[in-house]
């Protein structure tokens, strides 16, 4: 790992279109730290300003035990620097009696708001005696603030359980490293730049055959200070795995580009890592950001002993449960877009089976998923937080989509009907969502048989007899306890009663194969697992497990879902839905399950409905329209993976729009017409087409204009002395039509006079 030394600097910067031009001058303030002063070159757009600062010593905290519940509240201070994003970093044994938190401000009279700051253990080496906080971002874009105040809550007592807490809490030192990254491009324009130089260079798609790479934003564009071009301690080395982060940082910034360079001036500088950690880093909307240098494959500074061999791409925001702290909120549509996008790019071109799991990365003697979160490497953090990790399974299922891959395997899921397990003895929930789909079971190992009360039974569905192999997982989780050595599997099929031993403590993170048996079509093969070892006070996993067919019939075609109405990107007029789909191969379909929901990713489902069987058809009604929605058919087997039909989108609108011709019409004395203007809104489908509609004063209405998208034109009188009446009927996308009105919009009786210069194309009547 390359060491910096930590520079102070400011930086000014102009982007006028491709060119960027700079001033350079120093501050004539002499009080001001003459290292803060500078104003970079062009050359220099990317690196930060930086200032450590000390705020508060060993006093921070009451020595007496009986004034433990009560708030610190520091004085103003004044940073030494203007700032866009400020970290805070500490040592002592804070636990979790004390909460930190932030504000900031412009002008230290109006304040933000109060942020909680927990540690940042993605930000931090192992063994660490300083702990590193959450970045805390200025939310407005271009802008910094000059001020912040830190408040320290510590409490004797523990809110949620009423337990007074053990010890007595210390903190010794805290510091503020200030950074400012204010000053240099937007994401536009860096994608503008971007663009430029690839069409220059001529950038190619890198495999005509391969998955195509989706649109970075290089460091070329977005990181030009000397410091970025470093090559020394690079290193490579072939990505196996592929690693979920996200930054822990405010999901409230609007300049992304700035949150990317406050990342890498505290990763270069303050944490002295030489450069960004990530790989990659992929903003809300989608934008995606080349991180460590040295291009592909290229080992960064993300999971410690996982560094080699994995790719990290980082969602820059902070996706934590919303009922955890710090509260987070779920992927945008566009982040997930362009995740999955990345992804399938690196697991095409590495051929990575993410449904799979291997021990092959140099510096980790355990196995790991080839697609995971933060977490999954060591079990001790909750990147890339609850709402991103629940994604994997998604995740796995849409990369293999893009890039084709078909897993051979069928699962049964411990979170499945095709598992039971005993209702006594303890079972335990690891922590982090940790085990093969977000979930797995575990006890303590015991060896005495009369001490044995856990056990667990998988009854996977076969679907024709045959050899298979048979595979176990074992999740590696942290508990805080070693895995069993003598995991002892009863295995009943075709070939009678076997049991097979394993270590689950030498094979944690692995599939682990039990061996090749011949199994009965159906649900009466057997794989049994109890808590009785040869050991004592060790975990017994108890998690997913899969079949390969090795021989025999072959398995009937899986059954298939085909969405038939509503039709893609239509839009329907009444709330009353009628859905209808095709099911192909429905022999082992268990049941059916329409969901519609506002969303692509289907986290927002309004519609759930399930039913035993093959059902291809429901009606539902909706409370209200929708600009968009999405629904798919999931077609659930008896343990294996759900099948999901393509999702649809289509708009809902129920609801007539309005229109109205405009008052005064306008006379051209000159030309013998009137001009005559109308609009209309629509709140959701949107204004098609208009129908406009004269008559004399007393007269009938009839159709002067039919099914027009102009929203203007001129009308010639059959007769000059009579006047003359119009009204406006709007149609909307969604076939919806405005009620015609009794009443007359306008008249030519109060029109206005213009000028000769009015004259617009004629429409003749």
């Amino acid at each position: 790992m390359r060491t910096f030394t930590r520079y102070f600097l400011g930086l000014v910067a102009v982007l006028l279109a491709a060119t960027v031009a700079t001033a350079s001058a120093r501050q004539s303030d002499p009080t001001r730290d003459p290292m803060a002063d500078l104003v970079l070159s062009a050359a220099e757009l990317a690196p930060a300003a930086a200032k450590d600062t000390t705020l508060l010593g060993e006093s921070l905290l009451p020595t007496s035990p009986d004034s433990l519940a009560a708030t610190f509240t520091s004085q103003t201070i004044e940073a030494p620097i203007p700032f866009n994003a400020v970290v805070p970093q500490w040592t002592g044994d804070v636990g979790e009696a004390i909460e930190l938190r932030v504000r900031t401000s412009a002008d230290g009279r109006a304040w933000g708001e109060w942020l909680a700051v927990h540690a940042n253990y993605d930000w931090m080496e192992p063994g660490e005696a300083e702990i590193v906080g959450e970045m805390v971002l200025v939310p407005a874009a271009g802008l910094t603030h000059r001020y912040v105040q830190v408040q320290v809550i510590f409490n004797s007592v523990n809110e949620a359980t009423g337990e007074s807490f053990e010890g007595t809490p210390s903190l010794q030192q805290l510091r503020l490293t200030f950074i400012d990254t204010t000053g240099g491009p937007t994401a536009d324009e860096l994608i503008d730049l971007q663009q430029q130089m690839d069409e220059q260079q001529g950038v190619l798609p890198e495999s005509v055959d391969g998955y195509p790479k989706p649109f970075v934003v290089s460091r070329d564009v977005w990181c030009t200070h000397a410091d970025c071009d470093y090559t020394d301690g690079l290193e490579h080395y072939p990505v196996s795995h592929l690693i979920v982060h996200h930054t822990v940082s405010s999901n409230s910034s609007t300049d992304w580009p700035a949150v990317v360079r406050a990342i890498w001036n505290f990763h270069t500088y303050t944490r002295g890592w030489g450069d960004i950690g990530y790989n990659y880093l992929i903003d809300p909307n989608g934008v995606i950001y080349e991180g460590h240098n040295g291009g592909d494959d290229v080992v960064g500074t993300h999971a410690s002993g996982a560094n080699k061999g994995s790719m990290a791409a980082a969602l820059l925001g902070t996706f934590t449960a919303p009922n955890q702290s710090p509260p987070g909120i779920r992927p945008p549509e566009p982040m997930l877009n362009s995740l999955v996008e990345l992804l399938s790019w690196k697991a095409d071109q590495r051929d990575i089976n993410i449904f799979d799991a291997s021990d092959t990365l140099p510096n980790i003697n355990w196995g790991l998923p080839h697609l995971m979160g933060h977490r999954d490497v060591y079990g001790t953090t909750v990147c890339p937080g609850d709402q991103a990790h629940l994604l994997i399974p998604w995740l796995r299922d849409q990369i293999a989509d893009r890039i084709g891959l078909e897993d051979p395997f069928l699962y049964a899921d411990e979170n499945t009907s095709a598992f039971t397990r005993s209702t006594t003895g303890e079972w335990f929930v690891p922590p982090y969502l940790c085990g093969f789909n977000n979930h797995a079971w575990y006890s303590w190992s015991v060896s005495s048989a009369a001490d044995s009360q856990v056990w667990g039974e998988w009854r996977p569905d076969v679907p024709a007899a045959g050899r298979y192999r048979i595979d176990v997982f074992i999740p590696y989780c942290h508990t805080g306890r070693n895995e069993t050595g003598s995991a002892i599997y009863t295995i009943r099929s075709a070939d009678g009663t076997t049991t097979r031993t394993i270590s689950q403590q030498a094979n944690v993170g692995l599939w682990v194969t039990l061996g090749e048996f011949n199994l009965n079509q159906g649900n009466s093969n057997v794989i049994r697992l109890t808590n009785l070892t040869r050991d004592s006070g060790f975990g017994v996993w108890f998690d997913a497990i899969r079949l390969l067919l090795l021989g025999g019939p072959p398995p009937p075609p899986p059954p298939t879902a085909t969405n038939v109405d509503p039709a893609a990107n239509l839009w329907r007029k009444e709330r009353a839905v009628s859905f209808t789909w095709q099911v192909a191969n429905p022999e082992t379909v268990q049941f059916t399950t329409l969901q519609v929901a506002t969303d692509p990713t289907f986290l927002n489902v309004l519609v759930n409905q399930s039913w035993w069987g093959v059902t291809t058809t429901h009606s539902h009604l909706f409370d209200r329209d929708y600009a968009a929605l999405y629904w798919r058919v999931l077609l659930s087997r008896e343990s294996a993976p759900l099948i999901s039909s393509q999702p649809t989108r289509f708009g809902l609108d129920a609801t007539a729009p309005q229109s109205a011709v405009a008052r005064p019409l306008y006379f051209v004395p000159g030309a013998g017409f009137y001009r005559v203007a109308w609009a209309g809104s629509d709140a959701t489908a949107g204004v098609d087409r208009y129908h406009i509609d004269v008559r004399p004063v007393g007269g009938s209405w009839t159709r002067w204009l039919s099914d027009t998208r102009l929203t203007a034109a001129n009308f010639r009188p059959p007769n000059a002395t009579t006047v003359y009446e119009f009204r406006a009927q709007a149609i909307d996308a969604a076939g919806n039509v405005e009620a015609p009105a009794a009443a007359a919009d306008a008249t030519t009786a109060n029109a206005v006079r213009m000028n000769q210069s009015f004259i617009m194309p004629v429409i003749a009547r």
